[in-house]
C-alpha cells in the first residue's frame, strides 16, 4: 500500500482511541485488597540453579507449509515436528544425547466429500505411523487416551470411542487456518509421543503449547486433544514430567504480580524480579480461583496450571501439567511438602535456561524450533520440488502457475 496521509490519520485515530479504552479496561481489572493478600502469600521463589548433573529434559516444536501447494481443488500440505533431547554435563552444561528423526508428513487433501475425509485421516495418521491402518490407528488413540474420561465428566453424556472417532472433526481440503492447526499440532504430538516412549525417555519434556482441549465440552474434537492427553497417560506411567510452556498467557493484573514479586525479593517497584512462580488454582481442587483466570478456563480440565518468570528479560510464562501428575509427583502431604516438591521442579526446569541462545528459556524447546522451522527458501524449494514431481508424473505445468504473480499482486 502506498502511504496515505487520509488512512495514516484515521489509523492514528483509531489507535487514540483503543489505547483509551484498553486503559480504562485495565483500571477496572485491578486485584481488590483481599486478592492481594492471599497473592503475596501464595506467590513463591524458588533457587536460581545453573547446574544439576545428569538432569535430562526434551523439547518438540513444529512448523510446515500450509498449503505447500494447491491447484483446482487440490491441496498439498507440509508438516515437519522435531524432538531434540539435552543433558547436564559439568564441562560442556548442555549436552545433546540424542539425535531425533523428525516427523515430517506430506497430506494431499482433495475438496471432495466422498474421499476427503478418508485422506484427513490418512494424514493424522501417517504422522504418528506410515504403515498403520488410519482408522485404526487413530481409535487406538482414542481408547488408550483418558481424553474420554474427561469428556464425560464435563458434558455429564454417554459416549464411546467409536463415536469420538466418527465425530472427529475434518476440515475440507481448503480450509487452511483449520488444517494447519490440526497437523501441525499432531506432527508436535507425535514427535513427543516417540520420545516418551523411547528408552532414552527425558527427566522432564516440553512443548510450547498449553494443557487447553478446547472441544471438550462438545460432541465434536480434535484428534490432537486424544492425543495430547494419551502423551500425558504415557509419561505419567513413565515417571515424566510432560509440561506445556506457553509465552503467551493472555492473563491481566500482570503488573501487579510483578510488583509483588519484587517486594518479596527486596526489590524497587522499578526492579524485575525473576525466579518466581505462582500456582492458579481452581475451584475443583482448592476451593478458589483468582479472578483474572475465572473467564478464561485456566487451569484447563485435566490439568493444572502455574506462571513463572525464569529471568527478569523473559517474559512471564504459563506452564501446564497433567493434573494427576501434580496429584502424585507434586502435591504433598501438606502445604510445606509441596513448597518443596514445587521448588525443585521449577529449579530443575530453571537448570536448562542458561544457554546464552536462549537465556531465561528452557533451551530444548528453542533447540527444536529452530530444527524445524522452515526457512523462506526452504519453503521455495519444497514447493519447487513439489510442483516438478507432479509435473513429472504428467500434470499440466499450467495447474501449478503462481496465480498471484500472474495477476501482478506480487
Amino acid at each position: 500500500m502506498r502511504f496515505n496521509q487520509a488512512i495514516s490519520s484515521s489509523i492514528q485515530s483509531q489507535l487514540e482511541q483503543a489505547a483509551s479504552e484498553l486503559k480504562s479496561w485495565q483500571n477496572q481489572n485491578l486485584i481488590d485488597d483481599t486478592e492481594l493478600k492471599r497473592l503475596r502469600k501464595d506467590l513463591q521463589c524458588f533457587n536460581h540453579t545453573p547446574a544439576r548433573v545428569g538432569l535430562s529434559m526434551g523439547g518438540v516444536d513444529g512448523s510446515g507449509d500450509f498449503p505447500l501447494l494447491s491447484f483446482a481443488d487440490t491441496f498439498i500440505y507440509l508438516s515437519i515436528a522435531q524432538a531434540s533431547l539435552y543433558q547436564f554435563d559439568v564441562e560442556v552444561k548442555l549436552r545433546e544425547s540424542l539425535s531425533l528423526d523428525a516427523k515430517v508428513g506430506i497430506a494431499v487433501l482433495l475438496e471432495d466429500s466422498s474421499k476427503g475425509p478418508e485422506l484427513f485421516d490418512r494424514a493424522l495418521a501417517h504422522l504418528l505411523n506410515p504403515n498403520e491402518n488410519a482408522q485404526e490407528l487413530l481409535l487406538d488413540v482414542i481408547i488408550r487416551s483418558d481424553y474420554l474420561d474427561l469428556k464425560k465428566s464435563f458434558t455429564k453424556k454417554r459416549i464411546t470411542p467409536n463415536q469420538l472417532y466418527e465425530n472427529l472433526i475434518r476440515p475440507h481440503a481448503s480450509d487452511v487456518g483449520n488444517i494447519a492447526i490440526q497437523l501441525r499440532s499432531t506432527a508436535e504430538f507425535a514427535a513427543a509421543y516417540q520420545l516418551i516412549k523411547s528408552k532414552h525417555k527425558p527427566n522432564y519434556l516440553l512443548m510450547d503449547t498449553t494443557y487447553a482441549l478446547p472441544l471438550v465440552s462438545s460432541s465434536s474434537s480434535l484428534f490432537y486433544e486424544h492425543l495430547k492427553r494419551l502423551c500425558a497417560v504415557e509419561a505419567r506411567k513413565q515417571d515424566l514430567g510432560f509440561f506445556t510452556l506457553s509465552k503467551s498467557h493472555g492473563l491481566s493484573a500482570m503488573e501487579q504480580l510483578e510488583l509483588i514479586a519484587a517486594e518479596k525479593q527486596g526489590l524497587t517497584s522499578k526492579q524485575t524480579a525473576d525466579h518466581w512462580y505462582l500456582r492458579l488454582p481452581s475451584q475443583k481442587e482448592d476451593g478458589y480461583s483468582y479472578s483474572f483466570t475465572r473467564e478464561k478456563t485456566v487451569p484447563p480440565i485435566g490439568a493444572m496450571s502455574y506462571l513463572v518468570r525464569f529471568y527478569r528479560t523473559t517474559p512471564i510464562m504459563r506452564l501446564d501439567m497433567d493434573i494427576n501428575y501434580w496429584r502424585e509427583r507434586v502435591k504433598g502431604g501438606n502445604q510445606e511438602e509441596t513448597l518443596r516438591n514445587e521448588q525443585k521442579l521449577f529449579e530443575d526446569l530453571d537448570v536448562f535456561c542458561h544457554d546464552v541462545r536462549s537465556y531465561g528459556y528452557p533451551f530444548p524447546i528453542k533447540a527444536a524450533h529452530d530444527r524445524a522451522s522452515l526457512t523462506v527458501a526452504e519453503r521455495q524449494d519444497y514447493k519447487k520440488q513439489a510442483t516438478k514431481t507432479f509435473i513429472k508424473q504428467g500434470m499440466n505445468p499450467n495447474l501449478f502457475r503462481d496465480v498471484s504473480l500472474a495477476t501482478g499482486h506480487k
